[in-house]
């Protein structure tokens, strides 16, 4: 009987000490992890560490590749007050670079679903707009008044026929999500899917090619839907994590 209860005693002190020991691994900036993630906003490569045994603080960099897309937008040509509309052709770039501090929340320590809260910050050019056409070029050299309309704004065409500019938003975007998976993994690996809004407000437009001028058309292209309607940034994530120690 005797050694069946040192036997017993034993066992328990060997659990309570692997599960001191569990819960030793989640205490604050004693653990450090890596991620490398693939989404919607882009490809993106972070650092973790943990904050007691509920939060993980992550903070890292984001890389949205150079997708390209074409579309044509009108123009508007005034020469002696009369107005003329045609269309060009211009090409949109999503690339950017921005930041991003997360703060990751898990309200049950023993599953690994979690709340998370946070900001993107720089990497305000949401899409660069450029474009060239000769016979635009030479209009504006005789003396023409040649600009695209974007929304509500006119971004003026050069005398090399150039058009260039984009649409912005803010440079901080606060952002909240929700996902399944560690930051600092259980174990050496671990998977992290995630999914939330960055919140930028409305698109503005800028130009690199000279002032703006206000639209006296309405406007249908691919841009002007994203002012329209991207008030928020979708994110959607696939996170690889790895323990560093």
């Amino acid at each position: 009987m005797k050694k069946f209860l040192l036997t017993i005693l034993s066992g328990t002190i060997m659990l309570m000490s692997t599960t001191v020991s569990a819960q030793n691994e989640y205490g604050y900036f004693n653990s450090l992890a890596a991620g490398v993630s693939v989404g919607l906003s882009g490809i993106g490569v972070n650092l973790a560490s943990p904050l007691g045994n509920h939060f993980d603080l992550r903070a890292g960099a984001l890389f949205m590749p150079g997708i390209k897309l074409s579309t044509d937008v009108d123009v508007e040509t005034t020469h002696a007050g009369t107005s003329t509309i045609s269309t060009m052709q211009v090409d949109g770039d999503l690339s950017r670079i921005s930041g991003e501090l997360l703060l990751n929340y898990y309200p049950f320590r023993s599953a690994d679903f979690f709340l998370t809260a946070g900001a993107a910050f720089a990497g305000d050019k949401l899409i660069k707009i450029d474009g060239h056409n000769d016979e635009l070029g030479q209009q504006v050299s005789e003396g023409n008044k040649v600009g695209i309309s974007i929304g509500d704004c006119v971004l003026p065409v050069d005398k090399n026929g150039d058009v260039s500019g984009g649409l912005k938003v803010s440079p901080f975007r606060p952002y909240l999500g929700l996902g399944f998976g560690r930051a600092v993994p259980r174990k050496r690996l671990g998977f992290m899917v995630e999914m939330g809004v960055q919140f930028h407000g409305t698109p503005d437009v800028y130009s690199n090619s000279g002032t703006m001028d206000e639209a006296t058309i309405d406007t249908d292209d691919t841009f002007t839907k994203v002012i329209d309607k991207l008030k928020v940034y979708p994110v959607l994530k696939f996170t690889l994590t790895g323990r560093i120690f």
